[in-house]
């Protein structure tokens, strides 16, 4: 291999891959404004529904209108009680959130102190109604509280006598270090793996195409093996310009998450905090990942007859790779076995968990590396085995 023609190839499949606008949006574009976009509409969608459900709350009381119960809705802020002839029909239509049945003889029970039945009946479709459910019950259980007392000061009983325990939840930070970050961190957790897991393939895939495929049906890559420069020169020189795009890819997926979080803080708030030895952790995984996905993505295109056949065999991947994503969602870091840090890919994963919340253990980040490694030289052999194969390079 001639390092000065794999500089020659990279350079030149540089220049011919942004040239092309496909590789613009996929690998810039798309990353960059995806995410602000999708988080602009969530947070409006959000501050829609939380004006609606700050306003005075429409219900229907359809029974047990005269009771105590029944006046205090009535007088609670938050609620609006308002009278339908059909309640079932404006709970539909959504001209009412809910509906409140109050037990026929409640106020007898109330007077005997018996437990009544109280029904709020909301629109499952409806998640303004759904939502609203809550504020309701609060406010029949404001009701029942205030009876509570009452009733404990007739007996001249101290409430707080009926009180033992003081409940406090505090999370345990490790003296000398400050909060992980709580509910955020369990949302970049996620999303900050399935971003490094998905956008080398997203960056990288019209590169890849381009580079194999497409040069079959340009016929272009005949001239290029019948220059001075040897086929593994070639072959290195499409791999690292597949590799910077799967790597731009990813950048831009992290600025756009980063653009996205200014502009909608409330909907996602990235306020964690990562030390500086599970950030090289994390952008060496995510490196790994690229390697391993731009070697099979460039072996699968030079494969291709076509650039559409080339689309055809390269889509699944991205639906293989959200499986690991998605079924590490809910595994608990602290408890994760030895033995799956030996499965490729979801090693990768659970090992960008494990630093982000702090945990660097040496075993799982030797076996993830090394088993990275070991299906990076795979990719590259699978590559060289496709590309000096005659058979699949004039594949037509």
């Amino acid at each position: 291999m001639n390092f000065r023609h794999v500089w020659v190839v990279f350079k030149k499949e540089l220049k011919d891959i942004f040239r092309d606008k496909r590789t613009w949006i996929a690998s810039v574009l798309i990353p960059v404004m995806v995410f602000p976009l999708m988080f602009l509409f969530m947070d409006m969608g959000r501050s829609k529904l939380e004006r609606n459900l700050q306003e005075d709350i429409s219900v229907v009381i359809a029974l047990g209108e005269a009771t105590e119960l029944a006046d205090h809705i009535r007088s609670a802020s938050g609620l609006k009680v308002i009278n339908e002839v059909e309640p079932i029909a404006a709970l539909q239509a959504g001209k009412i959130k809910a509906i409140i049945e109050i037990e026929e003889n409640f106020q007898e029970k109330l007077h005997q102190q018996i437990p009544g039945e109280v029904k709020i009946i909301f629109d499952e479709v409806s998640s303004e109604s759904s939502m609203s459910v809550s504020i309701v019950e609060r406010v029949i259980y404001d009701f029942s509280e205030m009876v509570r007392l009452e009733r404990l000061k007739d007996l001249d009983i101290n409430p707080d006598r009926l009180q033992p325990t003081a409940i406090t939840i505090q999370a345990f930070v490790p003296e000398g270090k400050e909060s992980t970050g709580g509910m955020e961190l369990m949302l970049i957790s996620f999303l900050l793996p399935f971003l490094l897991m998905m956008y080398p393939v997203i960056g990288g895939m019209p590169a890849a195409i381009d580079l194999g495929a497409g040069e079959k049906e340009r016929m272009s890559l005949e001239p290029l093996l019948s220059t001075s420069a040897d086929r593994l020169s070639i072959l290195a020189g499409k791999y690292l310009t597949i590799l910077l795009a799967s790597i731009i890819g990813v950048v831009t997926s992290l600025i756009g998450i980063f653009a996205a979080a200014t502009i909608s803080p409330d909907m996602l708030p990235i306020g964690v905090r990562i030390s500086p030895i599970s950030m090289i952790i994390l952008i060496g995984t995510s490196l790994s990942i690229a390697m391993i996905l731009s070697g099979i993505m460039l072996s699968i295109s030079v494969f291709a007859k076509s650039y559409k056949e080339a689309g055809t065999y390269l889509s699944p991947i991205t639906i293989l790779l959200m499986a690991p994503a998605y079924l590490t969602m809910f595994m608990d870091v602290r408890t994760l076995s030895d033995v799956m840090f030996f499965v490729p890919l979801l090693n990768s994963i659970l090992l960008m968990k494990e630093v982000l919340v702090d945990i660097i253990n040496p075993l799982h980040i030797i076996t993830t590396f090394g088993i990275s490694l070991v299906l990076v030289v795979l990719a590259l052999l699978l590559t060289k085995y496709m590309f000096n194969k005659e058979s699949v390079i004039f594949r037509s």
